[in-house]
C-alpha cells in the first residue's frame, strides 16, 4: 500500500521503558499471555464529568493552562459543530472497532459548518498538549509539504496557535516521514525512530504522569523507497490510582476520545485491533512508540495470537 493511500486514510484521523515508568500503570507481564481485549471505555467529553476528570489529569500531569484551555476550546468547536447524538454522554463501552455515527454524515456536518478548514487531527491535537514535554534542536530543514503532513499543514498555517505555542518546525521534526531499512523486524525500525529523532534534535522530558504514544506504519511506496511515518499518536496520563487515560483525535472529521485503561498490554490492544490490519504484505507491523522507546506491553493484533513482538 502506498503511503499516500494510507496517509490519506489515517487522516480520516528497542529499548523497554526503564523501570521509572513502573509507577504509571504498572507491570504488564507477558503479553503472551494475556487474551487480547475486544471492548475500550470511551468518552468523547461532551459531559461535564468526564470534562473535570481530564481537567485535573492534564493539571496533575504539569500540562499549562493554556494549552489545556486550547485543547478543550477545539473539542467545543468539534462537538457543537455535530449531532450531540452520536456523542457518548459519559464513559460507554464499545467494540474496538465501533462508533456511533457514519464518519462520512459526520464530516458533511463538519464542513457545513467550518467550510473547507480541515479541522484538527491526532497529530495537531497531541503536540498541543504534550509540547511542553518535548525540546528541539536548531531546524533541521525538514520540508513536509509532499509527506503524510500536507493536510496536517493546511490547518497549521490557517490557526497557527493550534500547536499551543510549539513552532511548526518542531511539529516536521517530531513527525515527518523517515527513511528505513526495508526490512519486517520491528526492533530495527524502534532503532530507526530513535536515531531519527536524536539527529532531528527531538528529546522527551521524563514524567510519569504523562507520555506521548505514537503508532509507527512501515510503508514502500515503491520497489526503492522503505519508510516509517506517524500513522496515529495521542497522549498517555497516569491517574494517581494507577489507571491510565489516553487522549486522541481520531481523524480530523470524527471525535475527541478519552479512552481508558488498566495496563498497557489494553492500550496496545485497543489501537493494533483498528491499525494493525495488513496482515501477508513485505512490510513490518504498526509498532507502537511511548516517547522514545517501545511501549512496553506492545503486542501485535490478534491474527498473531499474541506474539512477542519480533
Amino acid at each position: 500500500m502506498k503511503i499516500q493511500r494510507r496517509g490519506a486514510a489515517l487522516l480520516l484521523c528497542a529499548a523497554l521503558v526503564a523501570s521509572a515508568l513502573v509507577g504509571c500503570g504498572g507491570k504488564d507481564g507477558p503479553a503472551e499471555q494475556r487474551p487480547a481485549a475486544d471492548t475500550v471505555e470511551y468518552t468523547n467529553l461532551s459531559d461535564d464529568a468526564s470534562r473535570q476528570l481530564l481537567e485535573r489529569l492534564l493539571s496533575d500531569a504539569g500540562v499549562s493552562e493554556e494549552r489545556a484551555e486550547g485543547f478543550f476550546s477545539r473539542v467545543d468547536r468539534f462537538n457543537d459543530s455535530v449531532s450531540a447524538e452520536w456523542l457518548t454522554q459519559g464513559f460507554e463501552a464499545a467494540g474496538i472497532t465501533e462508533t456511533k455515527y457514519d464518519p462520512y454524515e459526520m464530516q458533511d456536518l463538519w464542513t457545513a459548518k467550518n467550510g473547507a478548514f480541515p479541522g484538527y487531527n491526532c497529530r495537531i491535537t497531541a503536540m498541543s498538549l504534550f509540547g511542553d514535554f518535548l525540546s528541539f534542536g536548531e531546524d533541521a530543514g525538514l520540508d513536509a509539504g509532499e509527506d503524510v503532513l500536507f493536510v496536517d499543514e493546511e490547518t497549521l498555517k490557517a490557526d497557527p496557535g493550534a500547536l499551543g505555542g510549539s513552532s511548526l518546525n518542531d511539529f516536521r521534526a517530531l513527525y515527518a516521514s523517515m527513511k528505513a531499512e526495508d526490512s519486517t523486524e520491528v526492533r530495527r525500525h524502534v532503532r530507526t525512530v530513535q536515531a531519527q529523532w536524536k539527529k532531528r534534535g527531538v528529546s522527551f522530558r521524563d514524567s510519569e504522569r504523562i507520555r506521548l504514544i505514537t503508532v509507527f506504519f512501515h510503508d514502500k511506496p515503491s520497489e526503492e523507497e522503505s519508510l516509517l511515518f506517524v500513522g496515529h499518536v495521542g497522549v498517555l496520563l497516569c491517574a494517581e490510582d494507577g489507571t491510565l487515560y489516553f487522549i486522541e483525535k481520531v481523524a480530523f472529521q470524527e471525535p475527541y476520545r478519552l479512552l481508558r485503561f488498566t495496563d498497557r498490554t489494553a492500550l496496545s490492544d485497543y489501537l493494533m485491533g483498528k491499525y494493525d490490519i495488513s496482515w501477508g504484505q513485505d512490510t513490518a507491523r504498526p509498532f507502537i512508540m511511548e516517547n522514545d522507546a517501545l511501549m512496553e506491553g506492545w503486542r501485535p493484533g490478534a491474527e498473531n495470537n499474541g506474539s512477542a513482538p519480533g
